[in-house]
């Protein structure tokens, strides 16, 4: 019978001291089963772990951005009733109405889908639906573009934006296909600009 000491089983490769274990857990040998268990951990341990890569200057730009986003969209749910409950009540009678998230998940701005399939760098956003009125605020910046050349952009019906323009002058790369949520918009510099004209659509439809 072979005698396993540490050093015997510190030798073994990773597979060969996997077949010891299987082995002596087959014959119930409580000692050696020990001694495998504990070799194994110590490998475990020595691994090297994963380091995270770093966020891009893009990566960081979004994630800030998502986070601002996130901070007004609790604003405003803090001032006007954005709930999905009042919505759907609000939405009786509008067919296939589907209440809209304000935040992620995460508690960040969505993810849009221009980004999501990779035409842009950047497209974050909240948004509230009620009836067949959409209103959303995002940040939005062009793929392989100067992260200062970003905009913030509120799209929404036309009735509720002052100066509204169309979605094809505010989004001029949107494909057919990208489907946006309004056919009007407007584009804005600054986030505070952004915000202001987000909350006048959007106080339209929740007061």
């Amino acid at each position: 019978m072979v005698d396993w000491s540490d050093d015997r089983i510190a030798a073994l490769s990773n597979q060969d001291l996997k077949n010891l274990l299987v082995n002596a857990e087959r014959k119930a040998a409580a000692d050696i089963i020990a001694r495998c268990n504990a070799e194994l951990q110590k490998r475990n341990a020595a691994k090297p772990g994963k380091a995270s890569k770093p966020r891009t200057e893009a990566k960081e730009f979004e994630h800030t951005m998502s986070e601002q986003l996130a901070e007004i969209g609790k604003a405003m749910a803090a001032k006007y009733d954005l709930s999905e409950e009042t919505a759907k009540a609000k939405s009786v009678g509008t067919k296939g109405f589907k209440a809209h998230k304000l935040l992620d998940s995460k508690g960040f701005a969505k993810l849009g889908g221009m980004q999501r399939d990779g035409s842009v760098a950047v497209d974050r956003y909240i948004s509230y639906r009620r009836g067949t009125d959409i209103v959303s605020l995002s940040v939005f910046l062009l793929k392989d573009a100067p992260i200062e050349t970003h905009e913030f952009h509120v799209i929404a019906p036309a009735a509720l934006l002052d100066g509204a323009k169309p979605i094809a002058e505010v989004r001029p790369t949107a494909t057919e296909a990208q489907k946006q949520t309004a056919d009007s918009g407007l584009a804005f510099p600054d986030l505070p600009s952004a915000a202001a004209a987000f909350e006048a659509a959007l106080a339209k439809i929740a007061a």
